[in-house]
């Protein structure tokens, strides 16, 4: 932030000193004094401060190096005056030449300025909770920007669910508020709001679960500050958008006067963070001997073949799923600069990632481009400017055991026996040896043949554009004009061979599809500012906002080819399948307005309010209207607390307000009318017939917040303290509701029911260590979030969500229950193992299991009705956290500098789905180790029932499991070189790191990875995991330079 700060302060310093160098006068005695200015803790040049003499008007400001030069006519001693936003002001004695000068950085009213909706504030005035991301979680590298949220603002949770490369994060500011609409916060970059719906995020080819993160266009090496606005203050200016929080992104600009060239860029690799432990070939022939023993078939394998297998013929087919030290790249360019009137940034970005899974990969080129422009003193104009093209390739392993069009290979390569090779003698897939499997045209599928053989690639081109200008029409007015458009252009192309199991029944499947989407919006705005005497300050913004997006779809497929030769590349090949195509629009008009007061700095109050009209909702409610009110109160600036020892400034903030949210899909408040096939006359005939009812009383779901916080700074800001309580309820949820089949229809989306969230944030920042050689910052972050559904309308108490293939789950095992969290697991609680027969005879079994016999898992009679049903199930915990921290530091020595940070969760639940199926003991699947410990006469395990033909997978508290985790997130260490050195090769600066990414999580999760979730952001099922793409640990070096 501090650097944003310089930038913006340098335009009005470069004025100030050029004004001051136009008045020097004419020294009487010519002696000249040399100078450097550096920061008094990194020695680093501090560009653009100013140095007068004290008691004229002879003044200087430093260069790109930190250095100035003058004649002055006045003898030593002299006191020269040295000052730069950010840093304590300095009087210093001169008696000698030349001197270097350490400035301290300021810590008392910094008043720092702070993007929010539509402008700036200084912080001090700020009524709302808004907080920036640390300056050091901007340096991390990342492939996305969502991570760099990652553990960095109380109150914002982001959830890395999938490994996939280019896959998107969920992020959750304050808990989620909808049960069916998005939770997904707003985005803005530069102004533009970004585009991002999740229900029209691919060109629907592969459907395999892989939806486009909206961040991952955005070079994150671009970045130059992230706001998070969380309450009603601060983010109803943004009307239906802003319930579920707005971040807030603006990239780099160039600085007046300096001129700079930079490079960015790392190599590194990365690994699996972890294995799971299954079977091998002798224990599965031993499980494979006992399951057959259950149904009275002879064993497959003889005593002397296990005992064979622990030496050779085993097959490590998760093994064969995973690269080894999987490559990553990144490279950055810049350009960077400015004069007095005009500054530029240009970049131009390369990323590149290969995948821990074979057969996925990640490539990014982008291109930005910043330019603003003061024509007068009067009107200034500006262009920001973002182009990337992005490809990512993999079939889909998010979704379950069928993702997309064929079963996710990362949970079939975990269900192959281990005796079963992966390659035949002479390299090539095995397809035909494989006796536990069934084969399709005389091919036995091979999820390791199918990953390699399918091709399955998503290209995006995005362009962002914005452009504005501002003219001030008083002093006190100025109009600002801007039009931004977000134009984003999927292409997905698909291939199935015909050795996969997609491909293998129809000798290829070939799909292509296109998505293009554009989004356009003008935003007018006036702002009004003045002071009255010397008590007032009044500013006050009005505004009227359009917004237009359309966006069409299409795409085709084939199959039945005569080879695999031309892939997707020629459909006319193959026989035709049934193509699609769609188009769609929506406007969304808002006008709105803010008001800001503050009387002598100490009380602030702020009003906003937005009328937004969207074509998303009915004839009868297409406008909505949400109004906020702040206010905070500078304590510190009161007599009475002035001289309260060690409190440098305490502020309180209480606001209130309504929110919306209009994330759902197009034309659903409307009647719709779909094609249909029928017989007429004996022939087959297409017609239309309704297939949604109108519902023109569709409105908004609107969220009503209230929040009350401090901020508290200790010791001359060595200790920061950021408190806040909050309550949010989100009434008018829009949710599909069952009607009765005689009205021709299964449902109806309507406004019903409730959730409610309620929580508290700590923020605390601590200058631990400061000398001048030695420096130790400290950031611990806490959140806690109780989320809560309070109605769900007509009368309905609980329902449970279609999980997507639930069948092979057996039961869907999440619900949405009125009191109970969203994401709340519904399932059995165990009891051990039935011991005797006499146990069998005696107590509960599950009423549709007469074949109960010893060894078998038993279920807990909950009702006391002495049969197990599904009226015994209960509650076995939430997805959602308790409570959610981080802990991160910034350790500099002389030239090197450290950074660290550890993240946690505690207290949220995992349906491992995947364990559940690796635990059921059948023919022809490997299994989790723990089926070692089976029940055996001569084993009486009291854990894992006995090995059968005919198992259940059953919802139970057995794979509900803790996902609480601590994780050693990140790691850095950097080298700067000194200046000399640097300045000997050419360069400012040059820099050497290391770094490494997930490199320890502790954790009694016993699945890939703690933060996981196979739906990715789904919003009904979320914590399930059923074979999603692992997390990662990432090694990496890099250099950067400027010259």
């Amino acid at each position: 932030m501090k650097n944003f700060l310089k930038i913006n302060s340098l335009l009005f310093l470069l004025l100030v000193t050029a004004g001051i160098n136009a008045q020097n006068t004419t020294p009487l005695i010519q002696s000249k004094l040399d100078g450097t200015v550096v920061d008094d803790v990194t020695n680093q040049p501090i560009i653009g401060a100013s140095v007068v003499i004290k008691g004229t008007t002879h003044g200087v400001q430093t260069d790109a190096e930190g250095k100035f030069y003058f004649q002055t006519g006045q003898k030593f001693p002299y006191t020269l005056i040295i000052s730069y936003i950010g840093y304590k002001k300095a009087e210093i004695i001169v008696d000698k030449n030349p001197i270097t000068i350490h400035l301290k950085e300021e810590r008392q009213e910094l008043d720092e300025l702070v993007v929010v909706g539509y402008g700036s504030q200084k912080r001090k005035d700020i009524t709302g909770s808004v907080a920036s991301v640390p300056k050091a979680n901007l340096s991390q590298v990342t492939s996305s920007a969502d991570n760099l949220l990652r553990g960095a603002i109380p109150g914002v949770v982001v959830t890395q669910s999938s490994g996939r490369p280019g896959a998107s994060s969920s992020v959750r500011i304050r808990g989620g508020n909808s049960i069916t609409a998005g939770n997904e916060p707003l985005y803005v970059v530069d102004g533009i709001l970004i585009y991002n719906d999740n229900n029209n995020s691919t060109a629907g080819v592969t459907n395999a679960g892989a939806t486009v993160n909206v961040l991952s266009t955005i070079n994150p090496a671009d970045i130059e500050s992230i706001e998070v606005l969380k309450d009603a203050s601060a983010t109803a200016i943004y009307g239906s958008r802003g319930a579920n929080g707005v971040v807030i992104i603006t990239t780099k600009k160039g600085t007046k006067g300096q001129d700079n060239i930079s490079y960015q860029g790392y190599f590194g690799f990365q690994n699996v963070s972890k294995k799971l432990n299954l079977m091998n070939a002798s224990q599965w022939a031993s499980l494979r001997n006992d399951v057959q023993a259950s149904i009275g078939q002879a064993p497959s394998f003889t005593p002397a073949q296990i005992e064979a297998f622990k030496t050779s013929g085993s097959y490590d087919w998760q093994d064969a799923l995973f690269r080894t030290a999987a490559p990553v790249q990144n490279h950055q360019l810049s350009f960077s600069g400015g004069d007095e009137r005009s500054r530029y940034a240009i970049s131009a970005g390369y990323f590149q990632q290969d995948g821990i899974v074979i057969a996925s990969d990640f490539k990014r080129i982008s291109l930005r481009v910043n330019y603003e422009r003061n024509y007068s003193d009067k009107f200034k104009f500006g262009v920001n400017a973002n182009y990337s093209n992005s490809i990512s390739n993999g079939v889909g392993t998010n979704g379950g055991a069928t993702a997309g069009r064929s079963p996710n290979p990362l949970v079939v390569a975990l269900y192959q026996p281990p005796v079963v090779p992966i390659k035949n003698a002479d390299g090539s897939y095995n397809l035909t040896n494989n006796p536990y499997a069934t084969a399709v045209n005389g091919i036995i599928p091979n999820p390791i043949n199918d990953l390699v053989s399918t091709t399955n690639e998503t290209k995006i081109n995005r362009i962002l554009t914005s452009l504005f200008g501002e003219y001030k029409i008083t002093k006190k007015l100025t109009a600002k004009v801007a039009v931004s458009g977000d134009v984003i252009d999927t292409k997905q192309n698909y291939y199935a061979s015909s050795t996969t199991t997609a491909g293998a029944g129809t000798k290829g499947l070939a799909s292509v599809g296109d998505r293009l989407v554009s989004s356009v919006l003008n935003e007018n705005t006036l702002n009004y500012n003045t002071t009255f005497g010397e008590n007032h300050k009044f500013s006050a913004l009005g505004g009227y906002t359009l917004q237009y997006t359309q966006g069409e779809v299409v795409n085709a497929g084939s199959n039945t080819f005569v080879n695999d030769a031309n892939t997707y590349n020629a459909l006319q090949d193959g026989v035709a399948v049934k193509p699609y195509s769609d188009a769609f629009e929506s406007v969304l008009k808002s006008w709105l307005t803010r008001i800001n007061y503050s009387y002598k700095g100490k009380y602030n109050f702020t009003l906003s309010a937005r009328a937004d009209g969207s074509s998303r909702f009915g004839s009868e409610s297409l406008w909505g209207y949400f109004p906020s009110a702040g206010f905070s109160w500078n304590i510190t600036d009161e007599d009475f607390a002035k001289n309260i020892k060690g409190v440098t400034e305490a502020k309180l903030r209480i606001t209130a307000g309504t929110t919306g949210n209009q994330e759902i899909g197009n034309y659903l408040s409307l009647a719709q009318m779909g094609s249909v096939n029928y017989s007429f006359g004996g022939t087959l005939q297409t017609g239309l017939a309704p297939t949604r009812l109108a519902n023109p009383d569709l409105k908004w779901e609107k969220t009503n917040q209230y929040n009350v916080g401090l901020d508290l700074s200790l010791l001359d800001r060595k200790i920061n303290f950021v408190f806040d309580v909050y309550y949010k309820k989100t009434n008018d949820l829009l949710i599909n509701v069952p009607i009765p089949l005689t009205s021709g229809y299964a449902t109806v989306l309507q406004n019903i029911g409730g959730v409610e969230n309620k929580g508290i944030e700590i923020g605390l920042t601590t200058e631990n260590v400061k000398t001048e050689s030695f420096s130790w910052n400290s950031n611990v972050v806490f959140s806690a979030n109780k989320n809560k559904v309070v109605s769900i309308g007509n009368g309905v108490d609980q329902f449970f969500p279609v999980v997507p293939n639930g069948s092979l789950l057996q039961q869907q095992p999440v619900t949405v229950k009125v009191g109970l969290p969203l994401g709340t697991f519904w399932g059995y609680k165990t009891n051990g193992i039935f011991q005797t027969q006499e146990e069998v005879n005696t107590q509960p079994k599950i009423n549709s299991l007469a074949n109960t016999k010893v060894g078998d898992r038993r279920y807990v009679d909950t009702n006391g009705d002495g049969v197990i049903t599904a009226l015994d199930k209960g509650n076995l915990g939430s997805s959602q956290p308790k409570f959610v921290g981080s802990f991160s530091n910034t350790v500099s020595y002389r030239d090197f500098d450290l950074n660290f940070s550890f993240q946690g969760s505690y207290g949220g639940k995992i349906f491992n789905a995947l364990n559940q199926q690796l635990e059921i003991s059948t023919l022809g699947t490997n299994a989790n180790v723990t089926l070692e410990d089976r029940w055996t006469p001569t084993n009486p395990s009291n854990e894992i029932p006995r090995a059968t033909s005919s198992p259940l997978g059953i919802v139970s508290e057995r794979y509900v499991e803790d996902a609480s985790f601590l994780r050693l997130k990140l790691i850095t260490l950097g080298y700067t070189l000194p200046k000399s050195a640097s300045q000997r090769l050419g360069a400012k600066s040059i820099k050497f790191y290391v770094s490494a990414e997930n490199l320890i999580t502790w954790t009694k999760y016993t699945g890939y990875d703690p933060e996981v979730s196979s739906y990715e952001q789904n919003n009904l099922y979320p914590g399930i995991d059923f074979g999603s793409y692992p997390n990662y640990k990432t090694f990496i070096s890099g250099l950067n330079i400027t010259f």
